[in-house]
Parts: structure tokens; C-alpha cells; sequence
């Protein structure tokens, strides 16, 4: 996946840069009789748009894994199976007790899983906020598992949820987790703001 969006990444930035130069071209080589290509904020908003998506893609293969794999101490994984209940309440029964007998930490993250595809990225902060909050929304049916990576340090628990989040693509998060002031930075987030500033600065408008 990264080493496609790497190469539509490059496609695209060099189309958006023959666009950017098309009137300059033509200025100096009066052979080109075609008229030059529109550049305009909508245009460029829109690139930037794609490029900045695929830019993440190439991220969160590479930089997220790593960082994702050495910011994590532990990890939990319960299954969903019909022997733990057949509805809600008695699911969140059995999550209830297998949660407070094998996650001792207060800090972690939590991803619920529906055979491959990751469906929702949570946190729980200092001991608030647990996975079983959720066993009521409409997502919920038809989860297979929840996964629970712990950490040591509460600062890094944002940043840990914002990388899952980042190279898990769950189905019902947003694009990046919040992050309160005093808590660890993402540094794919980070990267994704250079990479923004850079095309602003390289693509500005007359």
C-alpha cells in the first residue's frame, strides 16, 4: 500500500508542478500553442488534499508502525465469541470481569476489530473511559475482538491512540485523535504539517 501511494504521491506532485509552471513555460518557449493550464485555490486545495492523504498512507506504514511498536509495554486480546454471550448485556457481563482480572494498567488504548478491518480506536486515561462504554453503539454488532495495547506513561497514551488510528484506518474514527497540550506529540501528525507547509510554500499563489 505505501509503495503505491508513494508513487500516485509522486504522479501527482509532478502533475500539480506542471500545472504551476504551465503560463511560465509558455512565456518562454512561444512553440507551446496550447493554453496554459488553470492554477487556481481550488484547484490547488484539492491537490493538496490527495496529496496530503496519500502522504499519511506512506507514513503510517513505516513511521507509524515503529513508533506504535515502541511506544506500547503490553498486549491484551479478547475474543468475541458466542461462548462469552449471544447479545450485548452479557458480553459486556464477560468483558466486565476478563478486563478487570487481566488489564491492571490505567493507561491504554483499545481497538475493536470485525475480522480484518479495525472499527473503532479508543482510549482509556488514567483509568477512564473503558472498552466496555461502547458495547452499546451501533457499530458494535458483529465485532470480533478487542485488542489493548498498554503504556506506561499517560503522556503517551494520546500519542499511541492518534498512531493506531493513523495505521489501523478504523471505520469510525476521524483522521487523527485528539491530543491535549501536556501529552505526547504524533509524530506522523507532525510530519503531515511539514509536508502541508512545504506544498504551501512551494505552490503559493500570485
Amino acid at each position: 500500500m505505501s509503495k503505491h501511494a508513494a508513487v500516485k504521491f509522486h504522479r501527482e506532485l509532478d502533475g500539480l508542478f506542471e500545472r504551476r509552471t504551465s503560463w511560465l513555460r509558455k512565456v518562454v518557449d512561444r512553440g507551446i500553442k496550447t493554453k496554459p493550464m488553470v492554477f487556481d485555490k481550488k484547484r490547488r486545495r484539492r491537490v493538496f488534499k490527495q496529496l496530503k492523504s496519500l502522504a499519511t498512507d506512506c507514513l503510517a506504514r513505516d513511521l507509524a508502525k515503529r513508533e506504535f511498536k515502541a511506544t506500547i509495554d503490553k498486549k491484551k486480546q479478547w475474543q468475541c465469541t458466542q461462548n462469552k454471550g449471544w447479545n450485548r448485556k452479557d458480553k459486556r457481563k464477560n468483558f466486565d470481569a476478563w478486563f478487570d482480572k487481566n488489564i491492571p494498567y490505567k493507561n491504554c488504548i483499545y481497538i475493536f476489530w470485525k475480522g480484518r478491518k479495525a472499527e473503532y480506536v479508543g482510549r482509556t486515561l488514567k483509568g477512564k473511559g473503558r472498552p466496555q462504554n461502547h458495547f452499546s453503539k451501533f457499530w458494535f454488532n458483529g465485532t470480533s475482538r478487542i485488542d489493548i495495547y498498554s503504556t506506561s506513561q499517560a503522556s503517551q497514551t494520546p500519542k499511541l491512540e492518534c498512531l493506531a488510528i493513523h495505521r489501523f484506518k478504523p471505520r469510525q474514527n476521524g483522521t487523527k485523535a485528539s491530543i491535549p497540550k501536556w501529552a505526547k506529540k504524533c509524530p506522523v501528525c507532525k510530519t503531515h504539517k511539514l509536508v502541508e507547509t512545504e506544498l504551501k510554500d512551494i505552490f503559493a499563489l500570485r
